[in-house]
């Protein structure tokens, strides 16, 4: 269920609660990047003048608005002001006003402005928009327990730097659990995790580094699907979690997860009409603690292990629902294979990437909530390095700076620019690599992509690649013996036809979340424009299209898309994933629906 707002979260002007306003501000500007019913597209951009009244709610006369006549009964005035980062209209501040017979209405409150979105929609597709407020009072609630949490910790006397911390994987956990408390760039109520109360953060989100104990079932081995062949230290056997060593003769254990034991289990197993088969052990067995992405787990007795767990929550919007496919499992390892090949080969990335092994996991008939991934991290690698994801690098730490000025300071010499080219030299040359050479791109997000800095400098740690889009034509075509690792891929999404797919991901993940995301955080941190940060990006850009160029791979394609159009594509992430239904949006995947409306800013870089 669905934790609620307190009632004081919507109130009149001037004496909003700050997290319900934070959380509004952002869903504003969504529903303008992503052009939600045409509010930025079908509007009429007005001066002051038109809108004389707005005097009377502290808008100064020259303020510019975005008159949406369209909606239905009544005209929303949204103030705005122009911005170049994702779109080209950004709200200025709070309130919206609604005009309605002569009447203005000012909207504070985002349930507010949904239903004036709704507007004249029919109830079913309206009634997405009510749904998507319950999602925003949810973020609400979350947001404000984890700025508790985090003026806690920060309070304490070993909060302070990770770096201290004895081993790289307690330092992982302390840059994740700073990333735990960083909203996502894009979707505006990614800190709400729909199905969890607010009281179950504590229990198992990263925010509080909790530790818990996992649950276990025995499944019948002809419904036990395992691949690879290796199990973690310490990985329970029947005796370990309560049950008759005899039935190990006929059964697999496989882990659940403590919440959805708790709450979904019954339900599934009945649905599933495997209720009268599998059997609960009685016992808790393996300490784990969650990552930044809550669904995966390191095991504390083996830290170099990472356990994937279905989790009956939704995050980045109400169709993503946290199970795992089981497709995912072999995907994942046969891609992470082929990524390592490819980067033995690459001189320019050899040695400078390393990758998690995927290759182990199970499911049982194919279903999405019963089954598990095991991660292994390269551990001898990482033996004396510190691992930050790039989720955490614009993160808050205790003495004021940020993360990457952390880094910085640690390996740069406090220069953050360097920081910054290191940064981009390495990731713009392994991805444009990857898509120029190979053909693949990669959904390395922010929390796939993390950095590890060592004795031998900066280098890339990749996880959870089974996402990606390949162009398998051009791999078997130019790469005979590296497609061979992708015949027997599960989700044909995967394998695309056309180079578009492959610039899509490349501009939306590569480009605009894990490099026009920190440009921007880093110049509102210095109070700088953050042109500058674009113009840095641009160069490292040419630098390695040149030396592609070079060496006689076809750089035209992408060279217009990043370099010479006016627009980007972008994610409609709270289109796709809440306010549309995937029959209107045509989208295979509800995190692959992409608008081509934000301006190019390593166009206007030039």
């Amino acid at each position: 269920m669905t934790a609620r707002l307190p009632a004081q979260t919507s109130l009149p002007a001037g004496n909003t609660h700050p997290d319900a306003e934070y959380i509004c501000i952002r869903v504003l500007d969504t529903l303008l990047r992503e052009d939600v019913r045409a509010c930025a597209s079908r509007s009429e951009l007005c001066g002051g003048d038109a809108l004389q009244q707005g005097t009377a709610h502290g808008f100064d006369i020259r303020q510019q608005w975005l008159r949406v006549s369209h909606l239905g009964r009544g005209t929303l005035w949204i103030p705005v002001t122009p911005t170049r980062y994702m779109q080209d209209w950004r709200l200025s501040r709070l309130p919206v006003l609604r005009e309605d017979a002569g009447e203005l209405t000012a909207l504070y409150d985002i349930e507010a402005v949904l239903a004036a979105f709704a507007g004249d929609l029919p109830p079913e597709a309206a009634s997405l928009f009510t749904a998507y407020a319950d999602e925003c009072r949810a973020a609400c609630d979350h947001r404000a327990t984890a700025m508790a949490e985090r003026a806690r910790w920060f309070a304490q006397s070993d909060s302070a730097d990770g770096h201290a911390l004895p081993s790289w994987h307690l330092r992982m956990q302390h840059y994740d659990r700073l990333a735990g408390f960083l909203d996502h760039p894009y979707y505006p109520t990614a800190r709400a995790k729909l199905g969890f109360a607010a009281s179950d953060l504590a229990q198992y989100a990263p925010e509080f580094q909790p530790a818990f104990t996992l649950n276990w079932i025995a499944v019948p081995r002809e419904r036990h699907h395992p691949s690879g062949g290796m199990l973690p230290p310490h990985w329970p056997d029947f005796a370990d979690v309560g049950l008759d060593t005899a039935l190990a003769r006929t059964h697999a254990l496989v882990p659940v997860h403590p919440f959805v034991w708790q709450h979904h289990l019954d339900s599934f197993l009945a649905e599933a009409g495997l209720a009268d088969h599998v059997v609960r052990a009685p016992r808790t067995y393996l300490r784990v603690s969650p990552t930044l992405s809550v669904r995966s787990l390191i095991l504390l007795d083996a830290p170099e292990w990472h356990v994937k767990l279905p989790l009956t929550i939704r995050t980045l919007g109400a169709k993503n629902i946290r199970t795992i496919k089981p497709s995912t499992i072999g995907d994942g390892h046969r891609i992470q294979t082929l990524l390592g090949d490819i980067v033995r080969r690459e001189p320019g990335i050899d040695g400078r990437v390393l990758l998690t092994d995927e290759a182990n996991g199970a499911h049982v008939d194919q279903r999405p909530f019963l089954g598990y991934i095991l991660r292994r991290y390269p551990a001898q690698a990482l033996v004396e390095t510190t691992v930050v994801s790039v989720a955490g690098l614009l993160a808050d730490t205790c003495d004021g700076k940020c993360v990457a000025e952390e880094l910085a300071g640690r390996y740069h010499g406090g220069d953050l620019d360097a920081w910054f080219d290191s940064y981009l030299a390495l990731t713009l040359r392994l991805h444009l690599t990857l898509w120029l050479r190979y053909g693949i791109a990669l959904e390395s997000n922010q929390q796939n992509s993390m950095l590890v800095y060592g004795d031998v400098g900066l280098r890339l740690l990749l996880k959870d690649n089974d996402a990606a889009r390949i162009d398998r034509v051009l791999l078997a075509r130019r790469w005979p013996e590296l497609a061979v690792r992708l015949a027997e891929l599960e989700d044909q999404r995967i394998g695309v036809a056309a180079g578009l797919p492959l610039a899509q991901m490349f501009v939306t993940i590569t480009l605009q979340l894990n490099i026009a995301a920190l440009v921007e955080g880093i110049a509102q941190r210095r109070g700088t424009d953050p042109a500058a940060g674009y113009a840095r990006v641009r160069r490292h850009v040419e630098a390695v299209l040149a030396d592609l160029d070079a060496a006689g791979e076809d750089t035209a394609f992408a060279r217009q898309v990043l370099l010479d159009d006016d627009r980007l594509h972008l994610k409609y992430l709270l289109t796709a994933a809440s306010l549309v239904e995937k029959t209107q949006t045509g989208a295979t995947d509800v995190n692959k629906f992409y608008g081509r409306r934000a301006p190019n800013f390593l166009q206007v870089a030039a």
